[in-house]
């Protein structure tokens, strides 16, 4: 999906506004291969702005309500298999509720900024394994 240097990952930033809400979107306007195609301030806005941008990523941060991330996650599990969710997280429940709920990936707030490049990394991984289980599943369909 990202193997291009000229492809660039959208992503969708979902948090409170605040101070957490401006790190996310520094952090990741700040990278040559991101565009930032939103901002969601919660989960029905987020569940829009997927809609409308499809983004490669959305990212979500621990200050929303948990019942908003699970059911933001377990929707995107259901309708948007090819996006990936990065859900950051302070606590070890957050961290197991995010896993449960089916999050692709999950880290602690604090360590973003350095593990940034592990993220798209991981992106790159689901992308090629959703396409070919896409792929497969049309196959055995069109059998």
């Amino acid at each position: 999906m990202m193997n291009s240097p000229d492809k660039q990952a959208k992503v969708l930033v979902v948090s409170l506004p605040g101070i957490m809400q401006n790190l996310l979107l520094g952090t990741f306007s700040s990278r040559l291969d991101v565009d930032v195609v939103g901002v969601a301030s919660g989960g029905l806005s987020a569940v829009r702005m997927i809609q409308q941008t499809q983004p490669d990523l959305v990212a979500i941060d621990s200050n929303l309500p948990a019942s908003e991330t699970i059911a933001l996650i377990s929707w995107m599990k259901e309708e948007y298999q090819h996006i990936c969710s990065l859900v950051l997280v302070e606590t070890t429940q957050q961290l197991n509720k995010a896993i449960s709920a089916g999050a692709d990936i999950t880290m602690r707030s604090y360590s973003l900024v350095d593990n940034l490049d592990s993220v798209f990394g991981n992106l790159n991984a689901i992308h090629t394994s959703t396409s070919v289980e896409q792929s497969d599943s049309e196959k055995r369909k069109e059998a």
